[in-house]
């Protein structure tokens, strides 16, 4: 479509460089292209007037079955082709838990590598690289998901038989959610309550065996389901579990940070290292993953509404001034949005290869047996997952209000990236929770400075910065103005300035009820709970801004780095100044900045969204999203909206069904309609 054409040939920049940046080197791009293409051919999906198979009007058991589909065309292409691109994300850019394949070489294979003992890893990961088998991992049960120290699924340990039995001591000790259980799972990692010799010693990872590889029917004292139909996330099995006397090898147990022995005694190899905070290895990794799935989330709403407002022509231009009907993209709202949530995907996605760059740190050194930055990484690991799948919940959102009623329908794919984006707001820890034990740990490191001693360096910012904000009420004034509140070095320092004042607050305050008002420990932490989730958001706003500022400073192409750091700017202001960010007041309530420099920010945004409104387009195309991938009616790469909307509208089975039939359904006329008109039903 011209349009289209047009807003492509308006960049200023050429967005196959930024595809590059985005997916790390040109080989990973090309390769990824080939691997959708072929993924694609084989699900008969290049055809984008065709309808997808997803809006057939498909019963639960045919979404599962279309899922098993998808799910082997990606998990064959990955073992003929020897690549990893679907191994954290599928072929629609969800998480990998989307299918009933994806979990076997995400959680089931990490946990594994992470956990077990090398000859355990020696066991099951060639099983599992082969996929003779399909591992799953199951947490989460009907009464606890969050606070895993509540699992009641219990091991206990028979000395007479070298074994443990797992059993499911109540109702709502039940596995229920893990996805992959319910239908599709040989395997799984069972989060359960180790006894043994009479002694609780808390939740630990067994593998345990749930069908027969023979005829795939559920072991003894196995009772396996499906939990039915879900917001999104369909095309797998998420199910429950209960067991009742099932029989693992003691070996099941994966051992590398605890042991049974043959007698009962339960060892702890690494006893310096509380073997909670070692268990996190797995979910570590896997908010990491949300991370970054949860900026291509946002950017594939972004890339349908950005696409749409290119070529929906609606109304006379503001305030009705013009002759002729204007693209929606014309208007300043929607620019506005748009290019708000832009900036917004691109942050989520620099502070995810950032948490990725500590996190490999982080393994490297365990494996020397060096655990110091597990503290450190956890933390953040709870704060990026909190931080991201909020904004990109809420950018989607905002982005399928950006299509108006067309992004209402399933066909726009909006709801279903909605949906599915969603889900991420809960699982792998509750964001709320997530952001205190983000707030717990830098409580921590506040009282280590108290005491005299030194933090990491990762927090160098608030040992530097410690006693002005930690002991005084008087802080100053931003002497920034004009261009100088477009500066890096300016915004940083801003959210620097809120970040140490809100956690300095909070700290105080929490400190206080307890000594002053003589509270426990839990009562002040709950009285103190939303200044201490305040203080967790903007410490998160001071990592992302700083990550984004670091990538860009990193990135090698001299033609990417104006519009990236006009976007880098959009990001920071219209965090202050926007009043739908997450506690924009902390910005200004003590002063540090006032409102003359807030209006010159407002004029600054203006003047970002002139300089980053002929990119919107090639920021979005950036992403590399093919149109299968996409799966939307609005959102295709060529712009066609309403050929292909009413291609796909009419390709729908209840029209088809009906013209069939001399365009209408003659069952609910024979039955409701015709006796309805009639005056009787």
């Amino acid at each position: 479509m011209m349009l289209m054409a047009q807003a492509r040939q308006a960049a200023t920049f050429d967005p196959e460089k930024l595809t590059i940046v985005i997916h790390d080197n040109e080989e990973t791009v090309r390769s990824r292209r080939a691997a959708f293409h072929r993924v694609e051919s084989a699900l008969g999906l290049l055809d984008n007037m065709k309808l997808p198979k997803v809006y057939a009007g498909l019963n639960r058991e045919e979404l599962y079955l279309h899922g098993l589909e998808r799910a082997a065309a990606i998990m064959n292409d990955m073992l003929d082709h020897r690549h990893r691109h679907f191994e954290v994300l599928n072929e629609r850019y969800q998480l990998s838990n989307a299918t009933p394949f994806g979990l076997n070489f995400v959680m089931f294979r990490k946990t594994i590598e992470l956990q077990g003992t090398p000859e355990q890893q020696a066991y099951w990961l060639p099983l599992i690289d082969k996929m003779q088998i399909n591992g799953a991992y199951a947490q989460t049960e009907l009464a606890h998901g969050s606070f895993v120290r509540g699992i009641e699924t219990t091991a206990t340990f028979d000395p007479a038989t070298d074994e443990f039995v797992i059993n499911s001591p109540t109702l709502t000790s039940t596995k229920y959610w893990p996805g992959a259980i319910g239908l599709s799972c040989s395997h799984a990692i069972v989060m359960a309550r180790l006894i043994t010799q009479g002694k609780d010693y808390g939740v630990h990872p067994f593998v345990v065996q749930f069908r027969s590889l023979e005829d795939y029917t559920p072991m003894p004292g196995v009772e396996l389901g499906d939990i039915g139909i879900k917001m999104a996330y369909n095309g797998t099995c998420n199910g429950y579990a209960r067991f009742n006397g099932v029989r693992v090898p003691r070996n099941g147990l994966l051992m590398a940070h605890a042991q049974v022995l043959r007698d009962g005694s339960y060892v702890r190899p690494s006893a310096d290292v509380a073997y909670s905070k070692l268990s996190y290895a797995t979910m570590m990794y896997i908010r990491g993953v949300i991370v970054r799935a949860a900026s291509f989330s946002l950017a594939q709403a972004l890339t349908i509404a950005a696409r749409y407002s290119t070529v929906r022509e609606q109304g006379l231009g503001p305030n009705a001034g013009l002759s002729e009907e204007v693209t929606v993209i014309t208007y300043k709202s929607q620019h506005y949005r748009l290019l708000t949530l832009i900036s917004q995907a691109y942050a989520i996605l620099f502070a995810s290869k950032d948490f990725d760059q500590h996190y490999q740190t982080l393994t490297q050194q365990q494996k020397d047996g060096n655990h110091s930055r597990l503290p450190f990484t956890h933390a953040l690991s709870c704060g990026l997952k909190a931080w991201s799948t909020t904004l990109a919940c809420a950018g989607v959102e905002e982005a399928r209000k950006l299509c108006g009623g067309h992004g209402y329908v399933a066909m726009s794919g909006l709801p279903e990236i909605l949906a599915t984006v969603s889900a991420t707001v809960t699982f792998e820890g509750e964001n709320y929770v997530l952001w205190q034990q983000l707030v717990r740990y830098l409580f921590q490191r506040v009282d280590a400075l108290y005491a005299g001693k030194e933090i990491e360096p990762d927090l160098e910012y608030i040992s530097q910065e410690f006693p002005r904000y930690f002991s005084s009420n008087d802080q100053p004034r931003c002497p920034a103005w004009g261009a100088q509140l477009c500066e890096s070095d300016t915004l940083l320092s801003i959210f620097r300035h809120r970040s140490l004042r809100l956690l300095a607050a909070a700290h105080r305050d929490f400190t206080q009820a307890m000594r002053q008002d003589q509270m426990s420990m839990p009562d002040a932490w709950n009285k103190c709970m939303m200044e201490i989730i305040n203080a967790g958001r903007a410490h998160v706003d001071y990592v992302a801004l700083c990550s984004f500022h670091n990538r860009v400073a990193m990135i090698v192409e001299s033609s990417l780095k104006p519009v990236l750091e006009h976007l880098a700017s959009l990001f920071a202001l219209t965090t202050i100044t926007n009043p739908n960010s997450s506690n924009a007041l902390s910005f200004v309530e003590d002063g540090h900045l006032s409102l003359a420099q807030l209006d010159q920010m407002r004029a600054h945004v203006n003047d970002l969204l002139v300089q980053l409104y002929p990119d919107i387009i090639a920021l979005t195309d950036a992403w590399d999203f093919t149109d299968a991938s996409l799966c939307s009616a609005i959102g295709a790469r060529d712009g066609n909206v309403y050929e292909r909307l009413m291609a796909w509208t009419r390709q729908l089975p209840v029209n088809q069904h009906a013209n069939e039939q001399g365009g209408m359904l003659v069952e609910p006329w024979e039955q409701t309609i015709k006796p309805m008109l009639r005056g009787r039903l």
